[in-house]
């Protein structure tokens, strides 16, 4: 169901002036992202994901999590988003986090998971094997950018 209704949200954006918009935004479990419309080829669904392909990566997002996608003017406020919170912090390379109970998510810039743990109470997480990059950590309603 949450396929149809995302293709017929698309096909019926697409109808409108293309001129109008620079960027495809996806939200999804509680994350924004903007995709400058120029570099997309194509969008598809795999198993439980859908899969925005750009002249410079692959981009996938879990289907379950998605809210919304569509065409916009601008692109999102992701370079206004806090690089920690009370409860988030990353020092020397590792997540520490405090008085959360929950699933920590890491995306990379490009908007592909690249970690995922259930934290409660109390955690730390080693980021080091990540290589260098921009995150999007996510707690709950939580989501911090820090660079490594």
């Amino acid at each position: 169901m949450k396929k149809l209704f995302l293709t017929i949200a698309l096909a019926a954006s697409l109808s409108a002036s293309a001129d109008d918009y620079a960027y495809l935004t996806a939200q999804y479990g509680g994350v924004e992202q903007s995709i400058e419309l120029a570099t997309v080829r194509t969008i598809s669904f795999e198993q439980d994901l859908v899969v925005v392909t750009t002249s410079e990566a692959r981009l996938t997002f879990p289907l379950a999590e998605m809210q919304k996608m569509y065409f916009s003017a601008t692109a999102t406020a992701i370079d206004r988003l806090p690089s920690e919170t009370d409860n988030l912090k990353v020092i020397g390379g590792v997540l520490h986090v405090v008085g959360q109970k929950g699933i920590v998510r890491v995306y990379a810039s490009n908007g592909t998971l690249q970690h995922v743990a259930q934290v409660e109470g109390r955690s730390s997480i080693s980021l080091q094997s990540l290589p260098k990059g921009v995150y999007f950590i996510q707690l709950g309603n939580q989501v911090i950018k820090v660079s490594k």
